[in-house]
């Protein structure tokens, strides 16, 4: 390749030779492109996608790649840290397994905000009524019915499976006074959000600003009342909202930050201390109905935001490097960070950088960790009603 760069540098090429060299990368054997992009991680991919008509119809290897041994689509789909700024289209994306950011430009997104995100999919707001998913990985987009809340005034909003599927169903809640919840719920296929109204023990639940996770059937809502939880049934229009009030609190001691998440079938609940000055999870035993603390996830890693938090099994390969940690939003420089179960500190992978607490840190305020997804869709998946 270089030697062709040299020489059309000191011979201009004829005409029909200039239309050989720009043919010739989109004329790329489809084997020797799919080999390129099975190598490729999630942003990577989305700027290979947009090189050419040629290149985004290209398939994905589905053999074992050479040393470390491993599947692309367990690389490809490993969770990914997306963030923006309030007023931009610029997305960036982390990926923990190379400890590396990227830029990329989505029109769609200008002025938008991530609220929640599952399989793929972003849940988005913009201005003060648009809400819509969309996929960065294949750009596609679903429009949903404008958010009955006045400039999006709601505290949590989640999805309960990918939005193509005939039975998903969203949520968001927001507080209309000191104990009054209002729930705005849509399901797939309807053109308008129902809205229900409840009254809310105080003393059972208080929006801690991480959103619902959607666990055996129901919408599992955390609160900051250090452990309490509330259940909300989408498919029952008069019990809908559940405080379990029986449910003993795991901790007593103040939290910054708590966050939800399903792990391995189980229901986990972490609390972020003050500063990351201590750092505790938990599982829940819905049998028994209480809070069992966690000091070794095995071989899982947590990736937790406010607006969205995943589970992930290790990747053959680079399991020691990725199991029994916690990734939270925070880079110190560059390099992302994480809580580690084995030494209960903070680290960094490139800086050998180590830590008791988050001090020193930068948090990404408007970010969601997604799980990459290169499944395109028709026409009529992407119509939500």
């Amino acid at each position: 390749m270089s030697q062709v760069v040299m020489e059309s540098a000191t011979e201009a090429p004829t005409g029909s030779e200039e239309e050989k060299e720009e043919r010739c990368w989109s004329n790329l054997q489809v084997d020797i492109l799919s080999m390129i992009k099975s190598h490729l991680f999630g942003a990577d991919r989305i700027c290979f996608h947009a090189v050419c008509q040629s290149w985004n119809s290209v398939p994905s290897q589905v053999r074992w790649l050479p040393s470390p041994a491993r599947q692309p689509s367990e690389v490809t789909q490993f969770p990914t840290l997306v963030f923006s700024g309030r007023n931009t289209s610029v997305c960036k994306f982390f990926n923990p397994l190379l400890n590396k950011t990227h830029s990329i430009i989505f029109p769609e997104l200008a002025n938008a905000q991530i609220r929640f995100s599952k399989g793929g999919w972003l849940l988005v707001t913009q201005g003060n009524s648009k809400i819509f998913f969309f996929n960065p990985f294949t750009k596609e987009k679903i429009n949903l019915p404008d958010l009955p809340i006045k400039e999006h005034k709601f505290t949590e909003i989640s999805f309960s499976s990918l939005p193509t599927a005939p039975d998903c169903v969203v949520l968001a809640i927001s507080i209309l006074y000191l104990n009054v919840l209002k729930f705005s719920c849509i399901r797939r296929g309807e053109s308008c959000w129902k809205t229900f109204e409840e009254c809310s023990d105080t003393n059972v639940y208080m929006p801690c600003y991480s959103n619902p996770v959607f666990f055996d059937g129901a919408f599992h809502c955390l609160s900051e009342k250090r452990g309490s939880l509330s259940i909300f049934d989408p498919t029952n229009d008069e019990d809908f909202w559940i405080e379990l009030k029986e449910l003993e609190k795991p901790i007593r001691k103040p939290v910054d930050q708590c966050y939800l998440t399903e792990c391995d079938g189980e229901l986990m609940a972490v609390y972020e201390g003050h500063l990351g000055g201590t750092i505790d999870v938990f599982k829940l035993d819905k049998s028994a109905m209480i809070w069992k603390r966690v000091n070794n996830l095995g071989n899982m890693a947590l990736f937790l935001s406010p607006r969205a938090s995943i589970s992930a099994p290790p990747i053959r390969g680079v399991a020691s490097k990725m199991e029994n940690k916690v990734y939270f939003p925070r880079f110190k420089g560059e390099d992302g960070v994480f809580y580690s179960l084995s030494t209960g500190k903070f680290h960094s992978f490139d800086l050998g950088y180590t830590a008791e607490n988050f001090i020193g840190t930068k948090q990404q305020m408007h970010c969601a960790w997604i799980e990459p997804s290169f499944e395109k869709h028709s026409i009529e998946d992407l119509l939500w009603c």
